[in-house]
């Protein structure tokens, strides 16, 4: 008999990035296999096996028995209360949430046609929030995965509840995957038959570079030298009591020309208030500067979002996500010393989210 602890499952959705949205507001967690009919049929794997073999002459066995142990695994295996994580590829975040409902198929067009009702509680989770480890494993390729590994469904839970940073494994619990039955997807499963998102990957990994060489003051530092290449005379003050500046970034040889930017860096991996925003912007105007910046690595409140998008002229954010963006976008020129301490190489790979 299967535990009844809550299991984590990532389930991508579709990869048509606007159902992403679609998915959070109708409260589902959905898969986009719209050929395929009504899974109620299909009680089981042999059954779910059988349903899709005919709809899909041209692949393998093997090939069919993978996406028969997906869709089994979204309509039959999980349960609710089950941990369900969303990728939100275009904005480089995920959705946490927990099963509320049984499958059911959704007729018609427009929508993913396989859902199951979803509380999503923590649609805004930054990445770099999640361990590499856990990283690792929600960017396997596979629509629906169970994340096993390294007490996954506890550390998630955690997430899901509302801590900020992924608490990492108990102490005691097995760091190796339990033994996988024949309808089970895991996440080496997962990966050694669909692949891994080797761009994610990269940019996770580029992530957890950033977080181990950059770690507090010396963030403000790679900040200052990608204000730099984008065409900005910096100055850093000293580290230590900052008055609420990092970085004062300016136009002109003398760095005092429009715009004039005073920049707040937070390297931490949990989310940024709206106090710091009300700091930065009175800073802002006591120097009378034009715009200020924050670069919070861990992301904003919703309240905190809700101040930046009503004044968004004034006070602009940078999340890990752009911090990533504008490295990769200036790497060639930013000095040495950044070289060395996150060495990248450029390569062309294909896509296989799009390969056949």
């Amino acid at each position: 008999m299967e535990s009844t602890a809550p299991r984590a499952w990532l389930v991508r959705g579709s990869k048509n990035y606007a159902f992403d949205q679609w998915m959070l507001d109708s409260g589902y967690t959905a898969v986009d296999f719209h050929e395929v009919g009504d899974l109620g049929v299909a009680r089981d794997l042999p059954a779910m096996r059988a349903l899709l073999a005919p709809l899909m002459p041209e692949k393998s066995e093997n090939a069919v028995g993978n996406y028969a142990a997906q869709l089994n695994a979204f309509a039959n295996r999980i349960e609710i209360g089950d941990i369900v994580v969303l990728p939100l590829k275009s904005l480089g975040r995920l959705a946490f949430g927990v099963i509320t409902g049984d499958y059911r198929y959704l007729p018609g067009t427009g929508v993913l046609n396989h859902v199951r009702s979803v509380d999503w509680k923590r649609p805004d989770v930054a990445r770099t929030a999640i361990n590499q480890d856990l990283l690792y494993s929600l960017g396997a390729f596979s629509t629906v995965v169970q994340i096993s590994r390294n007490d996954a469904a506890h550390r998630l839970g955690r997430i899901l509840e509302g801590a900020e940073v992924d608490p990492g494994a108990r102490a005691g619990v097995a760091l190796s995957l339990p033994k996988a039955q024949d309808d089970v997807v895991d996440t080496d499963e997962a990966i050694a038959s669909d692949g891994q998102d080797i761009i994610r990957y990269s940019r996770d990994r580029i992530l957890s570079r950033i977080k181990e060489r950059f770690a507090g003051y010396e963030l403000q530092d790679l900040v200052a030298e990608i204000l730099r290449a984008e065409g900005m005379t910096c100055k850093v003050p000293p580290k230590g009591a900052d008055g609420g500046i990092d970085i004062i970034a300016g136009s002109g040889v003398l760095g005092i020309s429009a715009p004039t930017i005073i920049v707040q860096v937070k390297s931490q991996a949990s989310r940024i208030g709206s106090e710091v925003l009300d700091q930065l912007g009175g800073v802002v105007g006591q120097h009378q500067a034009d715009h200020g910046l924050l670069v919070a690595m861990g992301g904003l409140t919703a309240q905190a979002q809700a101040k930046v998008d009503a004044q968004r002229l004034r006070v602009a954010v940078w999340d890990a996500e752009e911090v990533v963006d504008r490295l990769l976008k200036h790497y060639e020129v930013l000095p040495n010393s950044i070289r060395d301490a996150i060495p990248l190489r450029r390569t062309w790979l294909i896509d296989e989210s799009e390969a056949s």
